[in-house]
């Protein structure tokens, strides 16, 4: 199964969610369900587009795939943090590791 690579640029924020939902849904399809989601350049990104990118992971999962998150940067991981959904998107233990592919 090859993944599909989505990378987010320094600030991921609500001016932008129409933009990175769809996106999102280009890169998910019924044939390749699965999506990679570098987060390594994240400086600052609010909760709608935290939110958009659970919304994406769940649309994933429903189609048989999975939404990953690769490389999470420390701002990303402080601010998803901050309304509590850090270990929705981001276990060390699962396939959300922020260990470095």
């Amino acid at each position: 199964m090859s993944e599909k690579l989505l990378t987010l640029g320094e600030s991921v924020q609500i001016a932008g969610v129409a933009e990175l939902s769809a996106a999102l849904a280009a890169l998910l399809d019924a044939t390749e369900p699965s999506i990679e989601v570098d987060c390594s350049a994240v400086r600052a990104i609010d909760g709608a587009s935290l939110q958009c990118l659970l919304a994406a992971r769940r649309d994933a999962r429903l189609s048989g795939g999975e939404l990953q998150l690769v490389r999470p940067s420390e701002d990303f991981l402080r601010y998803a943090g901050y309304i509590g959904l850090t270990a929705e998107l981001v276990s060390p233990a699962g396939p959300y590791s922020t260990a470095a592919a």
